[in-house]
């Protein structure tokens, strides 16, 4: 038996925004970063009926993304890595369910994903996975082109942080740039 999930269909819109139309509480947790960063840009993103604000940076050779809400409530943070930073372990896990699932996978993108399930507060919490990045992540997300006899898509999927299967995701041809980064 398959074990598919599939949920909506990402069709995110992304647009670059300047710091002033980010959320206000937000705005600040970037102060100290941003004198270690590469480049550090905003964007306000649409997927369907949510909106929500990101904030894009490099830091020490890793690829960042961090989401708030509309009201500036911290949602996840989100390093891009490569299959080989993931425990053999894990992507053993995360493999078998490719192979049982379908013909053909190709992993595009990968991010390990933090959510705050801590006491400390959002600030704190950004200053902790730019300082600590291989801190313990939440989750996994890979963007992969799939293939079934009947199927050819790109879809995202989440992993948690043992690379058990949660959900998947269409990815559409709109959203497609946008995310790879």
């Amino acid at each position: 038996m398959s074990s598919f999930c599939f949920s909506q269909v990402k069709n995110e819109r992304e647009e670059r925004i300047p710091i002033s139309e980010f959320p206000k509480v937000a705005q600040s947790y970037f102060n100290v970063i941003s004198q270690n960063v590469k480049y550090l840009k905003f964007y306000k993103e649409t997927d369907g009926d949510k909106q929500s604000f990101e904030a894009k940076f490099k830091i020490k050779k890793l690829y960042y993304s961090v989401e708030f809400d509309t009201l500036g409530k911290l949602e996840d943070i989100e390093i891009v890595i490569k299959k080989k930073h993931i425990p053999k372990n894990i992507i053993k896990e995360i493999s078998k369910y490719f192979d049982k699932n379908f013909r053909k996978a190709r992993l595009i993108k990968i991010q390990k994903q933090y959510v705050n399930y801590t006491k400390k507060t959002d600030k704190q919490f950004i200053q902790q996975i730019v300082d600590n990045p291989n801190d313990k992540h939440t989750h996994f997300e890979i963007i992969a082109e799939i293939k079934t006899k009947e199927i050819h898509e790109l879809r995202e999927f989440t992993f948690d942080k043992n690379g058990i299967f949660k959900k998947s995701r269409l990815v559409t041809s709109s959203s497609y740039e946008h995310a790879l980064y």
